[in-house]
């Protein structure tokens, strides 16, 4: 019998150097550390991607959707069936657009914060980041070298604390707050990463899965993440513009609106709380004197109630920073005033004159009540704006400047609903201009435009960002149209068919 033994002339085992064997406990740690901040932890208890939670979600949340859409307008059959139409002819575009999608960012990084939204952390918690890709980059080793020899494609730290950070877009997609997702966004990134942009593309549940006041809270909660992170990934979080398309332009317009109008609420109060005749009286001075030379009692009066006033819209609004819905969540830490800007694009902003307009469009008005609590008034930019400015409230110190974006054939978002909203903003002393692209429908600044090579909307976010960021323009160098990212991807006749098949 023959036993199997170890053979005697065998070598030993190599032992690791100690220093060895550190290093890669070290890669280890990293490469963990890196895993946790760009995919989170576990979704409700599963793995960060589940295929049966994914299927019980999307069967759950379709037949939901299917037995809100049946027992309303049918008009939602015709307008799919122009929407698959759509994407048909315009299929080289999105194969493009697709395949940039899957290659071009740093994917599914998970930016739940707990306190801010409502309900429990989702697998919609998740964002894309798309970093820079400047010629001069591609062109250093560095980038793409690992000098540090740690296996981590984090690249060297102290190369990358010694390059400038690249200024942030924030882009909110939109979806008529049912069909929205983040890849939605790809054509802006593409467009504007290779000219030193960093865009953050963030994910939020859509209608049946939380309402609107559910989605506000999502996105309040990516700008914060963006905010408290992007500096880990080259972004500068004090040059970060939000831009926000359809839907998203609505969401991020109130979600921007109530931040900073309670903002000022609460700067009003603790002012009034703090005021002291005392304090204003001189040394020696003489009472009345002190109140003819500062305020009168009267005019404090008015100031006062003039101060309730104004705060009287927000008492049952419901906002993220909102007293009354302290008990819900605590909210963000960010300022809308912190933003370098904010760029809505094609929004529908006043939900009371369109709910008819929606209807006729196959948006049927049991799905609006359901998304706005039946409460369109609540939910409308427009509405909030004109009651803020009715009340005195001047949000000039509160509120990012402003440039709206709007096409004068969008039939989705009629053009006129931009303009009001504009000139509502203007009302509480914010800067904004609006811009009207002629003849552009609802999707041409975002998709048919840029798939036949005109980057017209592209050009002008880039343009806001290069006059709006700190030392913008000395950073950001001009846009470039012949950038191959920037050229035609889809053939004009393609497009020409599919803008007459576009639902939207």
């Amino acid at each position: 019998m023959v036993l199997n033994r170890r053979r005697t002339d065998a070598p030993p085992p190599v032992s690791q150097p100690p220093h060895i064997s550190e290093r890669r406990k070290v890669k280890r740690e990293i490469r963990a550390r890196r895993h946790h901040l760009d995919h989170g932890p576990s979704v409700a208890g599963k793995k960060r991607f589940s295929l049966i939670y994914h299927i019980n979600l999307i069967v759950h949340l379709g037949s939901l959707l299917f037995s809100h859409l049946i027992r309303g307008t049918w008009t939602w059959v015709y307008m799919l069936f122009r929407l698959f139409m759509f994407v048909i002819f315009l299929l080289p575009g999105f194969l493009v657009m697709g395949t940039y999608y899957v290659r071009g960012p740093i994917h599914n990084v998970n930016y739940f914060i707990p306190g801010i939204t409502l309900g429990k952390q989702s697998s919609r918690h998740l964002l894309d980041i798309y970093l820079p890709t400047k010629k001069d980059d591609d062109d250093d080793d560095d980038d793409d070298d690992d000098d540090d020899n740690d296996d981590d494609d984090s690249g060297n730290d102290n190369e990358n604390d010694s390059k400038p950070k690249a200024p942030v877009i924030v882009f909110l997609t939109g979806g008529a707050w049912i069909i929205g997702y983040k890849m939605w966004g790809a054509l802006l990134s593409r467009a504007l990463c290779p000219h030193g942009v960093l865009v953050v593309i963030p994910d939020y549940r859509n209608f049946p899965q939380i309402g609107a006041e559910g989605m506000m809270g999502d996105l309040d909660m990516a700008v914060e993440w963006v905010k408290l992170h992007i500096e880990e990934y080259g972004g500068d979080p004090d040059n970060v513009v939000l831009v926000g398309q359809s839907a998203g332009a609505h969401l991020g317009s109130m979600l921007l609106l109530t931040k900073s109008a309670a903002a000022a609420r609460a700067d009003a109060l603790n002012t009034v709380n703090n005021f002291s005749f005392e304090n204003l009286i001189d040394k020696g001075e003489d009472f009345d004197l002190a109140i003819e030379r500062n305020v009168s009692e009267e005019s404090f009066s008015e100031m006062t109630e003039t101060t309730q006033d104004s705060t009287n819209s927000l008492d049952n609004l419901g906002c993220p920073d909102s007293p009354t819905n302290s008990n819900k969540r605590t909210g963000s830490s960010w300022k809308p005033s912190s933003l370098r800007g904010w760029i809505p694009i094609s929004g529908p902003y006043d939900l009371v004159g369109l709910s008819d307009h929606f209807q006729s469009r196959g948006l049927d008005k049991r799905i609006i009540d359901w998304i706005f609590d039946s409460n369109l008034s609540k939910y409308s930019p427009t509405h909030l704006a004109r009651n803020l400015a009715d009340s005195s409230v001047n949000l000039s110190n509160y509120f990012p400047p402003v440039c709206l974006i709007h096409g004068s054939n969008d039939v989705s978002a009629p053009c006129s609903g931009g303009v009001e909203f504009g000139e509502a903003l203007r009302g509480l002393k914010i800067r904004c201009e609006t811009i009207i692209y002629d003849n552009m429908t609802h999707t041409d600044p975002i998709l048919e435009k840029p798939f036949a090579g005109d980057q017209q909307l592209h050009r002008d976010i880039y343009e806001k960002m290069r006059l709006w960021c700190e030392k913008g323009e000395e950073r950001l160098i001009e846009f470039d149209d012949s950038m191959p990212t920037c050229v035609r991807v889809a053939p004009q006749f393609c497009i020409d068919v599919a803008r007459a098949c576009n639902p939207f």
